[in-house]
């Protein structure tokens, strides 16, 4: 499929067929502006935190699934982040990557994700290794590699999981002879270009104005009161217009209610972390090409890695925790903008101590933002640094697991 010079491929979307030959789900694909259908892949956290944004932010979640629900490509890293927050549960499925190990944090944190609502599935399974074997209890569907499996072993692999209460989903079922033979192996979901081929879809970009979005993210922040928040959002029509997507999205899982067209009840359903969660992304989104640029990823990550820091010292203080994110998330905003942190952050509507964090690292917060660059550096942070964070803490412990 090619598409038209200047225009902008944001995600695509391959069907998933069931034994009856009706689509009940699609996988959504990253892709880059591109002259065919080919992905340009070379960070899956970022892939995957790009079609999240377009999903829900660019183009919405009904144009691109329907009444069907979703599959996820994600990294570990991308499981323990909060960005998957932003998600609605109810109607997604995450793959787990054939490159993540399948240890035991992995799946405690598969444990908890599924207590939410979400599906889990492992990705590219080519026969059940005694780490598959010991890792089922914690997904809900397996995927097997159709071409890369022995035929004999397919309907093995297919009784095992169906023994432990799986799914088991062919894909890149390519011919006839293929999903005949998937059938009669017992396999219980189908993909691949025998079905469809990745459809994808289009749309212009539109970069945001900040300051909205800052704005926003300030009174979210301070936890404002619902009538501030619902004036700053009508004050930027592009911006309700894809907050409103979100909250449909969300509706699904949430409750029965008919479609949301106020920004006050996109307000009470979304809540107002998801809300700071989604206005991130739409901060930081992907570049001309549709691809997430290095400096997103990096903010993200940074936003990420300190809010687990705090939750580490304050685990009890979600505000806290709040007001780190935001401090990171606006580290580097002065880049994208083309200016200097000085000048940028003043027209930013934040507290001092954030300003003087970002401007000049100054202060807790500033510490703060000090070592999560020394980890990205591959440095390890001096403990005096952790002891300004925590005067009690050990800078191994406090560390321990949290580095990027």
């Amino acid at each position: 499929m090619h598409i038209e010079e200047g225009s902008e491929t944001l995600i695509a979307r391959q069907a998933i067929m069931n034994r009856q030959g009706r689509c009940v789900a699609h996988e959504l694909l990253f892709r880059g502006r591109s002259l065919d259908d080919s992905a340009f892949i070379d960070d899956d956290f970022a892939c995957a935190m790009n079609v999240v944004q377009n999903l829900l932010g660019r183009i919405g979640i009904e144009t691109v699934l329907g009444d069907s629900d979703g599959f996820l490509n994600c990294t570990a890293e991308f499981l323990a982040s909060s960005f998957i927050d932003v998600l609605p549960a109810r109607r997604m499925v995450l793959e787990i990557l054939e490159t993540c190990e399948l240890d035991q944090a992995l799946a405690q944190r598969c444990d908890v994700l599924r207590g939410r609502g979400f599906r889990i599935a492992l990705d590219d399974v080519r026969d059940i290794t005694p780490d598959i074997a010991a890792f089922l209890p914690y997904v809900d569907v397996v995927k097997i590699d159709w071409p890369f499996i022995e035929r004999d072993r397919v309907a093995h692999i297919a009784q095992v999981c169906h023994a432990a209460g799986k799914s088991v989903l062919a894909e890149k079922v390519e011919t006839p002879e293929d999903y005949a033979q998937a059938l009669e192996a017992g396999c219980d979901l189908f993909q691949g270009f025998y079905f469809t081929r990745p459809q994808l879809f289009k749309g212009n970009r539109a970069p945001e104005n900040s300051a909205p979005l800052l704005g926003i993210l300030d009174l979210v922040m301070r936890e404002a009161d619902i009538n501030d928040i619902e004036l700053a959002l009508r004050a930027a029509p592009s911006l309700t217009v894809k907050f409103l997507r979100l909250a449909n999205s969300s509706s699904r899982w949430r409750t029965h209610v008919s479609e949301i067209t106020s920004v006050r009840k996109a307000l009470s359903l979304v809540g107002y972390k998801q809300l700071a969660r989604w206005s991130c992304f739409m901060l930081y989104g992907a570049n001309e090409d549709g691809q997430a640029d290095p400096l997103v990823q990096l903010i993200m990550r940074r936003a990420d890695f300190v809010e687990r820091v705090v939750r580490k010292i304050s685990p009890h203080d979600e505000r806290r925790q709040q007001e780190a994110y935001l401090c990171a998330l606006l580290s580097l905003a002065h880049i994208a903008q083309g200016t200097d942190a000085r000048s940028f952050m003043g027209g930013v509507a934040v507290g001092e101590p954030i300003r003087e964090a970002v401007v000049s690292r100054s202060g807790w917060l500033g510490t703060l933002l000090a070592v999560a660059e020394c980890v990205e550096r591959g440095g390890f942070p001096s403990q005096a640094q952790v002891a300004q964070l925590c005067p009690d803490c050990r800078r191994d412990a406090l560390l321990d697991g949290l580095y990027l």
